[in-house]
């Protein structure tokens, strides 16, 4: 029997086990829906309970079109980026990538609230500029940081690497830029792809040079593109 497609936002998948409405879903290697955790991505947000393993649930689809309603772990303000916890909720406690925003407040563990989905938020990166070392947030995921009016080398420095974080820099003055790892975390060399040493950073000095580091292994960064030359620490 060839593939099937599924044209509606919503589908029908057999539980993995018992399963709140409202809730974060992903498919386990029996191809049958459990709760997403704390930073794990989600294939979809359950729309009904089930008792127990085995029977069909109802799923919206991750980019289905449309807000979604969704249980919260803790308060959630409005505006706020909500990320993943466990048990499929969310709160704003930033961890892992984003899952969307709150258009509406969260009383605390156990509310509902309505999110746009990442899919719908029309996404322009941030772009700051650091004249001095600066040490870079989860929250901060997709931003970009430049060197604009920096007298002297600036450090930043990197949060613990997890799958789905991802930054750019460009340095914006004659000055050095370095991208230090957390610990003894690794960041790839951009000429090579091979990562570094444990906790050496990278570096550039020419004005206009850029790098954009992704995390698709958890303690290590990759490079999705680079411009200049970036050389690792010796």
């Amino acid at each position: 029997m060839g593939a099937t497609q599924t044209d509606t936002p919503f589908i029908s998948i057999t539980s993995g086990e018992a399963l709140e409405p409202w809730r974060r879903v992903k498919l386990n290697s029996s191809n049958k829906a459990v709760y997403a955790g704390v930073g794990e991505n989600h294939i979809g947000v359950t729309q009904n309970r089930v008792d127990a393993a085995d029977l069909p649930v109802n799923v919206k689809t991750r980019f289905a079109p449309g807000t979604f309603k969704i249980e919260c772990s803790g308060a959630v303000a409005i505006g706020a980026d909500v990320f993943g916890t466990a048990s499929g909720c969310i709160d704003d406690v930033a961890g892992g990538p984003c899952v969307g925003v709150a258009r509406t407040a969260g009383s605390g563990a156990g509310s509902e609230i309505e999110i746009m989905p990442k899919s719908l938020v029309h996404e322009i990166p941030l772009v700051t500029a650091k004249t001095a070392n600066y040490t870079v947030t989860v929250a901060e995921n997709g931003q970009c940081f430049t060197t604009d009016g920096a007298s002297g080398a600036v450090t930043f420095s990197l949060p613990p690497a997890v799958v789905g974080l991802n930054y750019m820099f460009r340095v914006g003055a004659a000055q050095e830029l370095r991208i230090d790892p957390d610990g003894t975390e690794k960041v790839s060399l951009p000429s090579t792809g091979v990562p570094g040493a444990a906790g050496k950073y990278l570096t550039a000095d020419a004005n206009g040079e850029t790098v954009r580091l992704y995390c698709t292994k958890a303690g290590e960064w990759s490079v999705f593109g680079h411009t200049g030359t970036w050389t690792a620490e010796a």
